[in-house]
């Protein structure tokens, strides 16, 4: 074990006696979820079947990566046991709705030995993929120790996170050389990887099977539902503005009551990306006399929509209510934060509308620009003049929302290539017959 690992562990089990009033709380609101992180898992035994793959990813985004992949290695290989952990209750749940009942979904252990060899006993891996960027030393070294190979898929690490990783160097430039495979988003992704300790000959870029999901979640059914539950009316206008973040939250329901000025038959929701921001954009409203809903209240039928506009609070719908919009905004793109996925819209043929803060996003930005399915804004007073003109060409918009979703599918195929570098890697160390090529 060399030092920067054996650090690591002093940090930990210094921070484990400080997290156990933690835990303990957690234990009382989940039992299940958390008593997985422990090693004790209610899923019963472990699933049967060769080669056994652990595949893990963190929240509820990392795991739209991972279902496609999931999906792709079980079609090929219907005898595998795959196993995928998750890191959040909502991911975890989010996971078990998603995929069949032979794929194994389990919590995913906290990083501590005793923990993790218990989670071994259970899963048996044979190789062990993550998505986009975990990378945890205890788990690592337990990997390396009994001969499993470990590989990244959808990876991502910016140039911020690099920064960070090269501060604590010692522990994690081992992970980077330990990975068998390295398969990242992009090539920034790519020379980020490499500069911590990646090997360059094993370090790729295979982009992200998140796209490979994205149109398989589209559902007319759940657009009808929701149309019916909001009572808009197929020729009404509907505005989205999807996970918005500080400021945007005020500055969307500031357009929309500009636009609505224009058209009255407009319908405004409103999705912010944390629930602990509707109080604010409930104050603001009422501080207007402009009245609003709920959407718990619109869905459990305690009101009828009479009011234009809907905030959303509740989480876990808004793929779906984008298939209502006529003009769509994605946010974490007038705040600095960089934003979010911007191609969820585009799944639905949707033009996509954002603003200039891209960094997270910048390589579907760049498809959606070359294939014309997408309009970046400066700020608020750009994306209402927009929206001025769009309100009353909506046919026209149409033909861009067409060219969107033409962006997705040039980005599709990404799982598949996951399944041949899996496949690949297997035959080089335990099933050399499994050999495919991609």
């Amino acid at each position: 074990m060399d030092a920067g690992h054996c650090m690591y562990n002093l940090f930990l089990n210094s921070l484990g006696y400080g997290a156990v009033p933690y835990l303990w709380t957690k234990l009382r609101d989940d039992p299940g979820f958390f008593r997985g992180r422990l090693g004790f898992f209610d899923a019963g035994s472990p699933r049967q079947g060769k080669p056994r793959i652990w595949f893990h990813a963190a929240s509820v985004g990392e795991v739209t990566g991972a279902i496609p992949t999931c999906h792709a290695l079980k079609n090929e290989l219907p005898g595998a046991a795959v196993c995928l952990t998750v890191g959040t209750p909502q991911g975890f749940r989010f996971a078990r709705r998603q995929l069949p009942l032979d794929i194994q979904v389990l919590p995913f252990p906290l990083d501590f030995p005793w923990v993790l060899k218990r989670t071994f006993r259970v899963i048996k891996p044979d190789l062990y993929a993550a998505f986009e960027s975990e990378f945890w030393p205890n788990l690592f070294h337990l990997l390396k120790r009994k001969g499993v190979p470990a590989m990244l898929l959808n990876g991502r690490i910016s140039d911020r996170s690099a920064a960070a990783y090269r501060v604590l160097r010692p522990f994690f430039e081992p992970i980077f050389r330990q990975f068998q495979w390295l398969a990242m988003h992009a090539e920034t992704d790519r020379v980020n990887a490499v500069s911590l300790g990646a090997p360059a000959d094993r370090t790729l870029v295979l982009g992200s099977s998140k796209y490979d999901g994205l149109s398989s979640r589209v559902n007319s059914a759940r657009v009808d539902y929701w149309r019916e539950k909001l009572r808009i009316s197929p020729h009404s206008p509907a505005v989205v503005g999807g996970s918005l973040r500080g400021m945007e939250c005020i500055e969307l329901l500031r357009v929309f009551r500009s636009l609505y000025a224009l058209n009255s038959e407009a319908v405004g929701i409103f999705v912010p990306r944390h629930l602990h921001r509707i109080p604010a954009m409930v104050e603001w409203l009422q501080e207007r006399g402009i009245s609003y809903h709920l959407l718990s209240n619109l869905e459990k039928g305690s009101e009828e929509r009479l009011s234009p506009i809907v905030l959303v609070d509740r989480i876990g719908i808004l793929f779906d209510l984008y298939g209502l919009g006529s003009l769509v905004f994605c946010g974490g793109t007038l705040e600095p934060v960089g934003g979010h996925n911007i191609l969820e819209p585009a799944a639905w043929k949707k033009p996509v509308f954002y603003g200039p803060y891209l960094k997270k996003v910048e390589h579907e930005h760049r498809i959606l620009q070359a294939f014309g399915g997408s309009f970046p804004v400066r700020d608020g007073e750009d994306l209402l003049d927009l929206w001025k003109y769009w309100i009353v060409h909506l046919p026209k918009l149409n033909i861009h929302g067409e060219n969107a979703g033409r962006a997705l599918e040039s980005l599709s195929g990404a799982a598949s290539r996951h399944v041949a570098l899996i496949m690949n890697t297997l035959s080089e160390t335990r099933y050399p017959a499994l050999t495919r090529h991609a």
